[in-house]
């Protein structure tokens, strides 16, 4: 079994199209078959001296290649970029070019067999290497979950600068780099995040009312506010307030007033409730600071309090002077104190970290037993107590400052939040493991990788028991927690940042529609198209189907809007439905949807270019060159009228050698595709021209429209090997190295016994050396 090593590091191959010509034209009698086992000096070499040492000897290199060099080496693994690429174009049939004699298919097998055998025993025989993944930081959506999952907080990281991405994704350690602007949007999203999910004032609490004195209601002319913020009793008056109480309860009334003292007595000043006397108070003092207080019960619901003044005075002739004078009252505020109230509804955040509150002398105590327990969550693994008591210290800090256990807490949180083993995944080799060396990593770790594989967020408590127990990887616990993972609503994350980022459409809403070309477009359709496409992957993933049914499908879901866009009849509603389609429809699978229509096209029209690149890059990887330097596009070519149909400009564009061969590739796979126009509705023509959908493939398969062409990439194999190496790469973390094709041959393999089903791949990948193993990186010096 050959392995396209697509998406692996592009820096392998050198794009080598010299090379390819020159060998592979060389097989026009070709390899006969051999008798017992084929070799490089008795099968391979003789052909390669016969047919191309003449241009590719010491002497005459033509395309930097020196054949003769190669030919002599037994060992294939050596020049391994060079024997890879001549593998890549001869099973596509690219090489030799279309005006040269062919080699027959059986001396293409026998070359094909024989470079595939050579690699594999290299790579699979000695000493496996599972690889190693650069030590990598959440990502924003990863970071979005996590904070989801670890403290109940929704936060959105819009304003956090785009991640990086590296080999189709953006989840690659070599790419995820922490730049200063990214880590004060760190530092500001701890503390909203730590505020959100601890609320510091979660204290019981009396009810209160307090009413300054001038606010009070005057019962006459002479019970006037005054400018100082007082309530001035001149006379015989009351001044009112109304409260509404909570309960029936006793309450606690404090009066802050003071007096001007004349004639025999203090000056004398009433509570009242409903007109009722509560208490009368003799006011004595001349100053603002006494309170006088009272305590009274009420009943609950509307209260009438009322202050009164009792015993007005005014003699300014008295011969005794002790008795001379105008007595008045002056109150400057009143309190009202009530029952403790229940506490308000604590949110999730707040009750999942604050489980108990401390006695008091037991703060310090406590705070170690929540962030232990909050600690080895966040960071994902088992923490040293000398990590908790940093955490610890933050509370008492916040209580010698004169803040609260609970303002402490929050401060922890923060500090947590921005901590490296918060926000980065650390897989740290033990000191005792030697450079080069290979271990099997944790639980705790691969508990995370599995995690951050299927819901792009931390591992729930089911794994995290698992792991502490040290059992995740035993008794088949990996196959049964994939199949647990994959039917949890936390999935629909592989959806979006797997399948988004493979088929390319997550960032669908960037694309663009020229409103002149298409005048009923409505941009609405882009988020309906985005989630039919998540659905369907969706349903294939939970339903365990073949990951072939992602290619052509008897289903899809769709709401009104989609469907009247499609043509299809019979939909009703906002809410997607699962839609079953005609047999003789041409939807159905991924390829027919207007996802993957729309963001293959320009916004004028269709591509079939870049909708045939789309197809051999992201469902076969097999890639092509990029375009030779200084090729016009289609649009520049001026000596191609206009009115033409595209087909006939394509033609024109494509009769230049140096594009010739690669549209060869790209153009039949996309005008296979073209009556579906660039926002996915059917269309039997273009313009005044009738859609011609027919193609043939460099081995002279031939096909019309969609349904051939889903057919034909249904009989590829390489569509269920570039998925694999995809999800792969999305698993791991890192592109693939030519020593993971033996892991990937094995979960083809695999999953080949169990139809392609969608948990033969995930199960295989997460059971592979590569998910399970790292090697320890050498130090360069």
């Amino acid at each position: 079994m050959r392995i396209q090593l697509r998406p692996l590091k592009t820096a392998h191959y050198s794009r080598l199209p010299a090379i390819c010509v020159a060998l592979t034209s060389c097989f026009v009698q070709g390899v006969a078959r051999a008798e017992g086992p084929v070799t490089l000096s008795e099968h391979i070499r003789p052909v390669l001296e016969k047919y191309c040492f003449d241009c590719h000897n010491d002497k005459k290199q033509k395309g930097d290649l020196n054949l003769v060099e190669f030919a002599d080496k037994p060992t294939l693994a050596e020049n391994r970029k060079i024997w890879e690429k001549v593998a890549e174009q001869l099973d596509s049939r690219e090489m030799p070019p279309e005006k040269k004699p062919q080699p027959s298919e059986e001396q293409r097998d026998v070359m094909l067999r024989f470079i595939d055998g050579q690699l594999s025993k290299a790579d699979c025989t000695t000493g496996k290497n599972p690889g190693k993944v650069t030590i990598r930081r959440l990502n924003k959506e990863e970071y979005r979950h996590t904070i989801r999952d670890l403290l109940g907080v929704n936060f959105s990281p819009e304003d956090f600068p785009n991640d990086e991405v590296g080999y189709g994704f953006d989840n690659i350690g070599d790419v995820l780099s922490l730049p200063p602007m990214l880590m004060e949007k760190f530092l500001a999203a701890a503390d909203e995040i730590a505020r959100k999910a601890i609320v510091v004032d979660a204290v019981p609490k009396p009810w209160q009312m307090r009413i300054r004195g001038d606010k009070l209601a005057s019962s006459n002319e002479w019970v006037q506010p005054m400018d100082n913020g007082v309530m001035g009793f001149h006379r015989e008056g009351e001044g009112t307030l109304s409260l509404d109480a909570p309960e029936k309860s006793e309450y606690t009334f404090r009066v802050r007033a003071y007096g001007e003292l004349a004639g025999p007595e203090p000056p004398k000043l009433a509570l009242r409730v409903n007109g009722k006397d509560v208490q009368v108070f003799d006011v004595t003092n001349t100053d603002r600071k006494v309170i006088y207080e009272a305590r009274a019960v009420l009943e609950r619901g509307a209260q009438k309090v009322s202050l009164a003044f009792l015993n007005n005075y005014n003699d300014q002739t008295n011969a005794d002077p002790k008795l001379r004078g105008d007595r008045n009252v002056f109150v400057s505020q009143v309190e009202v104190t009530g029952p403790m109230l229940p506490l308000p509804a604590l949110p999730e955040s707040h009750k999942r970290l604050i489980t108990r509150m401390p006695q008091a002398g037991g703060e310090h105590a406590c705070a170690v037993e929540l962030l232990g327990a909050f600690a080895q969550r966040a960071y994902r693994r088992p923490v040293a107590d000398a990590e908790v008591a940093r955490l610890a210290g933050f509370v008492d800090l916040a209580l010698k400052s004169g803040g609260t256990f609970l303002e402490g807490m929050q401060v922890a949180v923060q500090a947590a939040l921005v901590s490296p083993h918060f926000l980065f995944r650390w897989e740290l080799d033990p000191e005792a493991l030697q450079p080069g060396g290979v271990r099997e990593l944790s639980d705790w770790e691969v508990a995370s990788r599995l995690s951050y594989f299927l819901w792009s967020s931390m591992p729930d408590r089911e794994l995290f028991a698992l792991a502490e127990k040290g059992e995740l990887r035993k008794s088949g616990n990996l196959e049964k927690q994939v199949t647990r993972m994959v039917q949890d609503w936390r999935a629909r994350a592989f959806v979006d940042n797997f399948a988004g980022q493979w088929l390319q459409i997550r960032n669908l809403w960037e694309t663009s529609v020229d409103p002149d070309a298409f005048p009923k477009w409505d941009n609405s359709l882009k988020g309906a198209m985005k989630e039919e496409t998540a659905l369907f992957f969706e349903a294939v993933m939970k339903e365990d189907r073949p990951v072939t049914d992602l290619l052509d499908a008897d289903f899809t879901f769709l709401n009104e809007k989609l469907a009247r866009w499609y043509g299809i009849e019979g939909v009703t509603g906002e809410k997607f439905q699962r839609v079953t389609l005609p047999k003789d429809s041409q939807r159905g699978g991924v390829l027919t949807q207007g996802s993957v229509l729309l963001a293959t096209s320009t916004p004028t029209r269709t591509s079939p270019v870049i909708r045939g690149k789309w197809i051999l890059e992201q469902l076969l990887g097999t890639p092509p060159p990029p375009p030779p330097p200084d090729v016009p596009a289609l649009a520049e070519q001026k000596q191609v009228d206009q009115s033409a149909s595209l087909r006939q400009r394509f033609e024109l564009h494509r009769s230049a050698t140096e594009c010739a061969g690669c549209h060869a590739k790209m153009d039949p796979l996309g005008f296979a595709l073209e009556n579906f126009d660039a926002t996915g509705r059917w269309r039997d023509t273009d313009g005044k021209f009738p859609i011609d959908a027919s193609g043939k493939l460099a081995n002279g398969t031939k096909f019309t429209g969609a349904r051939d062409l889903k057919q034909v990439l249904k009989a590829n194999k390489n569509f269920v090997r570039s998925l694999t190496q995809n999800m792969m790469t999305y698993a791991l973390g890192r592109g693939l190295e030519y020593y993971d094709r033996c892991a990937a041959d094995a979960v083809i393999a695999q999953a080949s016994g169990q139809g392609y089903k969608f948990s033969a791949i995930v199960t295989g990948i997460v059971t592979s050396e590569p998910f399970l193993k790292r090697k320890r990186e050498i130090a360069s010096n």
